[in-house]
């Protein structure tokens, strides 16, 4: 269909598990996923209590090919060390930053401050919430690869995600 890489969401406490190396690379054998299809999003919200193991999984993986987002930046835990002690490809940068910035000077320089240490970090750069051309006019400003947000598309059904991607009319 097209589809050029799968998220998966992740909690910090499910890559503590021993077993997710092997869990994660026998479902993708089962289904044959190519690793480099699957990006894994970490959100940065719970504190990793058992860092070896969570280390330890998500080297694994990228070695496997593999890659990593630390989702949510900016808010719970915040912690960015986390941007630059691990492999992470992508940074999602929370909506709340993104709405902040329209209310508030402090939270706009926070907004580009923001991409602008995870561009200098060789991260692409995700923005969630985008809601309204304004917010799209900004965040293409500031050079952001990714866009998210109900202004392109609210959750819809699987049947009709599948019916959307399957329609050649419809392909880009």
């Amino acid at each position: 269909y097209g589809i050029r890489f799968i998220e998966v969401n992740l909690s910090v406490v499910q890559c503590m598990q021993e077993k997710l190396y092997k869990q994660l690379t026998d479902i993708m054998e089962e289904y044959g996923v190519n690793p480099d299809k699957i990006n894994l999003e970490i959100t940065e919200t719970a504190e990793a209590t058992r860092m070896g193991a969570f280390q330890d999984n998500v080297f694994a993986l990228t070695e496997k090919g593999i890659s990593f987002s630390l989702d949510d930046y900016g808010t719970g835990y915040s912690n960015i060390g986390f941007l630059y002690k691990f492999p992470f490809k992508i940074v999602k940068i929370d909506k709340s930053l993104l709405w902040g910035a329209f209310e508030n000077e402090k939270a706009m320089i926070t907004l580009i401050s923001s991409i602008e240490l995870a561009k200098n970090l060789n991260l692409q750069v995700v923005v969630e919430g985008v809601e309204n051309e304004e917010h799209l006019d900004k965040l293409v400003e500031l050079g952001c690869e990714y866009l998210q947000g109900y202004y392109f598309s609210k959750p819809i059904p699987k049947d009709d995600f599948l019916n959307y991607v399957s329609d050649p009319a419809l392909s880009v």
